[in-house]
């Protein structure tokens, strides 16, 4: 298993942030990897379940794994392209009137002996990058509502 986390601090409060994130149909507002979400039965709490067509063509299948109103949330992923499964998981905390989002994915690959020579090579560096545009993004996103309201 590999892991990959990234932090992010956004300029508005947790409630704010949370609206954003717990929003999973509305994921592709604020995530440039995601063309557009929709969730099976349910939108909210542990087990609902939604597909995420990314940018780059494909999509995900992803199930609400963790729910924790107001906190964060994780889901895991299904097989995606190297990917064999993957969690993950976002935490917000409070920093006065900001707010502090930690993601966190950890994945298996489907390279069997190869797999962490291909993680190191290609894989940690795309997941990064993945990770740092979903975060910027909804940094952008939860500050552009805030400034707006």
């Amino acid at each position: 298993m590999a892991q990959i986390e990234r932090t992010i601090e956004i300029s508005a409060d947790r409630a704010a942030v949370w609206a954003a994130v717990a929003d999973l149909e509305k994921v592709a507002q604020w995530n440039p990897n995601i063309s557009s979400a929709t969730c099976g039965e349910g939108t909210a709490g542990v087990g609902a379940r939604r597909t995420c067509h990314l940018s780059k063509g494909g999509h995900i299948d992803e199930v609400v794994s963790q729910w924790d109103e107001g906190h964060g949330l994780a889901f895991a992923i299904g097989s995606h392209g190297g990917i064999r499964s993957a969690d993950m998981a976002m935490t917000l905390r409070s920093l006065g009137d900001s707010t502090r989002v930690t993601a966190v994915a950890d994945y298996h690959l489907a390279f069997g002996p190869l797999g962490p020579v291909i993680d190191r090579v290609k894989v940690k560096r795309q997941m990064g990058r993945m990770l740092d545009s979903a975060l910027v993004g909804l940094k952008e996103h939860v500050e552009a509502q805030a400034n707006l309201g």
